[in-house]
């Protein structure tokens, strides 16, 4: 007969009931989670608060906005809702409701206070932080946050308050009227949290968010941030789609080398600038840190505060819809000299696991060029140094070589004006030549600390004057008032080193070359492209005349169309095979664009590409017009075409970041022929063959104004101007519609047309002035969207 007594427990077997009361505590945390999930919620609450007194401050329209400001942090909630109920689990090894809640309560603080970093860094560089921290080293971080990282006296109270909040809603969950949740709710909530992760979008912006600065406002910054990381750590994406994107030059006929191809370029300086007989000439390129054109040159939306490249373009080659390659400082060098691609992080950052390469400088310094970079900041940030030796630079100025009594502006270094001063110094002292000598300048840059900043910030006024401007138009210009100043303080360092230069010899046979690395953030941008969008003078005494140059060029071009000029002009070999990103700068005044440009906006991000008319960006077409504005491009196939040259880009970069070189041997030089070489040498996503509205205005008698032009190379279709007038909400008010036009290539035609609206009450309203088809009323060009014009 079997006994039915149990086996003897062992002694160090757990007690029967412990797997049951860890279920509980799981339970039981997991609760907690989703019943606390409020205050989390309460906290951010304040801080978009704060964020839009701050936003509205600076001109963002927040009162058609908060709503959806607030829409997008719940978005981001329940995105990563799950993120903190399963994180809550941990917590059951806490035994009381109330140690869990006061657990959470300090890792939420903790979550307060870095949205509070994330909205003082926004504040501050003008966008966003996504993953870039994923692409500098540690001395580079602490170089870059340096004053960023105390927030303003308003942010602090912000975060007190949201503190308060926070720590107010875990105060009330202990009352006997709160909600209490079950742990099944928590499971199904952090379910359906994960589904949004994976279906929703991470953000959402209505019609009214019409420019970069209103999208970054309605972004909750910590989701923003953890969204890039992970994108980031997870890896570029992109497919081998070269079939489908055959004759760019990442489409090369050895799969190894994608970027090797037959040297093309064709010599477009050539007929505008005399040679001389004798030594080629000196180059001098001046990278101006932040430069762009919405506020320097002709039409600058925030008017130009550089008068002095204002008068020098005006004696220049200047090329007014110009392109960089990057969003930051990091890619400028490779870009400029080399026109290489990014790797994954910037060429530089590969340090000496660069890959070998030709460029600009290297095969300059082959044939008898003398090479000087000057700065008044650290040599090696963002690998700049290194990348400039690799190249063959001979001398270098840098933050090391300065001595009173010049003293340092800030973190970054010495200011513009001792920078020139030094550089003047070292080319009268050493006039070795021919020459190649590179000036990189950083005033520009926040903190934005300069000599004689009071003198400056009184010439912003000034400034504003002579533009005739009322410094209370734009709310930037008292906002962002040091800005401003930093701009005039470098224009005037500008203008210094060209009065001391044209005192040294061999100036008579010199090519000047001033650009900016990228547009300054800090300022409010339309348009994501206005990042890119800098201004490139290229002012000579060999010049035959000046030219205003309408067709967009970017970065990339620099290199190939200099090496062409010098090796047609002057008989310089140059490579018979190359790396070149770039086709060489085109030279026409009408507006039009024959090129691919990639667009890099920080180390890590690599979403933007310009494909002739059409601008691809994070995924969204836009169709590209004089002055970088952009409009809505619903054209399928080009978008389809732009993707396909994109991915066969992302293929290629991602391959040369790993290779030992980007040509199968060292370029052999060969002498200068003009056989087979062409500008367009590249198919392009669309063609720039629309009409575009221009310079929308108040007219006389209560009339808006345009001026509408074709920007193709053949006679446009037949349109109607249509005038749309709408609120501050978006919401139409009213539509008028013109006489049925055609343009001829490059003609244009001024509208003006009057809204039938009756009787509105004073206030702010916004016009929108598009080319519309005849008989769908669709727009077939580039209209200008919801221009704010007091009514």
């Amino acid at each position: 007969m079997v006994s039915a007594t149990p086996p003897a427990r062992r002694h160090d077997d757990p007690p029967p009931r412990f797997a049951g009361k860890l279920l509980a505590r799981v339970k039981g945390a997991l609760a907690t989670g989703l019943e606390t999930l409020p205050a989390l919620l309460a906290g951010w609450l304040v801080l978009r608060i704060a964020e839009t007194i701050h936003a509205g401050a600076g001109g963002i329209e927040v009162s058609v906005l908060f709503g959806p400001a607030l829409a997008n942090d719940l978005l981001a909630l329940a995105r990563y809702a799950f993120v903190f109920l399963l994180g809550a689990v941990p917590l059951a090894l806490l035994p009381r409701r109330r140690w869990r809640v006061m657990a959470l309560g300090v890792l939420w603080s903790a979550l307060l206070a870095a949205q509070v970093g994330l909205l003082q860094y926004h504040w501050t560089a003008g966008v966003p932080l996504g993953a870039d921290l994923f692409g500098y080293s540690r001395a580079e971080i602490a170089t870059t946050v340096g004053g960023r990282a105390q927030p303003g006296i308003g942010l602090l109270v912000a975060y007190v308050l949201a503190l308060a909040a926070l720590v107010g809603v875990l105060v009330a969950s202990f009352r006997p009227w709160w909600p209490r949740a079950r742990a099944r709710a928590a499971l199904v909530a952090a379910l359906l949290s994960i589904g949004a992760y994976n279906l929703l979008p991470d953000h959402f912006a209505p019609a009214a968010a019409d420019t970069e600065a209103s999208v970054d406002y309605l972004r909750n910054k910590m989701a923003y941030f953890t969204d890039r990381s992970v994108a980031h750590v997870a890896g570029e994406q992109g497919t081998d789609t070269h079939t489908q994107a055959k004759g760019l030059p990442w489409t090369g006929k050895d799969p190894r080398y994608p970027f090797a191809h037959a040297e093309r370029t064709p010599d477009t300086l050539g007929p505008l600038i005399d040679t001389k007989p004798g030594a080629p000439p000196n180059i001098v390129f001046i990278i101006v840190e932040g430069l762009g054109r919405s506020f320097s040159g002709p039409g600058a939306r925030f008017g130009s505060f550089t008068p002095f490249l204002d008068e020098l373009a005006g004696r220049s080659l200047y090329f007014e819809n110009f392109l960089a390659g990057q969003g930051r400082t990091f890619g400028v060098l490779p870009t400029v000299f080399g026109s290489l691609p990014f790797g994954a992080n910037g060429m530089a950052a590969l340090g000496e696991r660069m890959p070998r390469h030709a460029s600009l400088l290297s095969i300059l310094k082959d044939q008898g060029y003398h090479l000087e970079y000057a700065s008044g900041s650290n040599l090696e940030f963002d690998n700049q140094g290194l990348f400039l030796r690799r190249e063959g630079v001979d001398d270098f100025i840098s933050e090391t070589d300065y001595k009173p009594p010049y003293q340092r502006s800030n973190y970054w270094g010495y200011d513009d004006r001792a920078l020139m001063e030094t550089a003047i110094a070292r080319q009268r002292d050493d006039a070795r030549q021919p020459s190649v000598r590179i000036i990189q300048t950083t005033s520009t840059h926040d903190p934005f600390t300069f000599p004689d900043k009071p003198m400056y910030l009184q010439k912003v006024g000034e400034r504003l004057a002579a533009l005739g401007i009322a410094e209370g138009a734009n709310p930037a210009y008292t906002g962002q008032r040091e800005v401003f100043a930093s701009i005039l303080f470098a224009d005037d360092a500008l203008r210094l080193y060209f009065e001391q230069a044209a005192q040294l010899p061999g100036y008579d046979n010199t090519i000047f070359i001033v650009t900016g690395d990228h547009r300054l953030p800090e300022l409010p941008m339309d348009t994501r492209i206005e990042r890119y969008h800098v201004p490139l003078i290229v002012f000579s005494p060999l010049l035959k005349a000046p030219r205003a140059i309408k067709a967009v060029s970017s970065q990339f071009d620099i290199a190939p169309s200099l090496l062409a000029f010098l090796g047609h002009g002057y008989g310089l070999r140059t490579p018979a095979q190359v790396t070149w990103l770039g086709t060489g700068l085109d030279t026409e005044p009408a507006f039009r664009n024959l090129h691919v440009i990639p667009l890099k906006q920080t180390k890590t991000e690599l979403s933007d590409f310009v494909s002739g008319a059409v601008y691809l960006a994070q995924g969204r077409l836009f169709a590209l017009a004089d002055g970088m504005r952009l409009d809505r491009a619903a054209d399928e196939e080009a978008l389809a075409r732009a993707r396909a040259q994109f991915d066969a880009f992302f293929v290629a970069n991602r391959q040369a970041g790993s290779a030992a070189a980007l040509e199968p041997a060292p370029a052999a030089l060969a002498s200068w022929h003009e056989d087979g070489r062409k500008l367009r040498s590249v198919d392009l996503a669309a063609e720039a063959d629309q009409v575009a509205v221009n310079d929308l205005r108040r007219g006389a008698g209560g009339s808006i104004e345009a001026t509408i032009v074709n920007q193709g190379t053949t006679t446009s279709g037949a349109f109607v101007p249509l005038l749309v007038i709408s609120d501050a909400g978006g919401l139409e008010l009213g539509e008028t519609a013109g006489e049925i036009q055609t343009l001829a290539p490059g003609a244009s035609v001024k509208v003006a047309l009057r809204a039938k609206l009756g009787r509105l009450p004073h206030g702010k309203y916004f016009v929108s002035m598009i080319p519309s088809h005849p008989e769908t009323g669709r727009s077939i060009g580039i209209g200008q969207y919801h221009v704010e014009m007091p009514l």
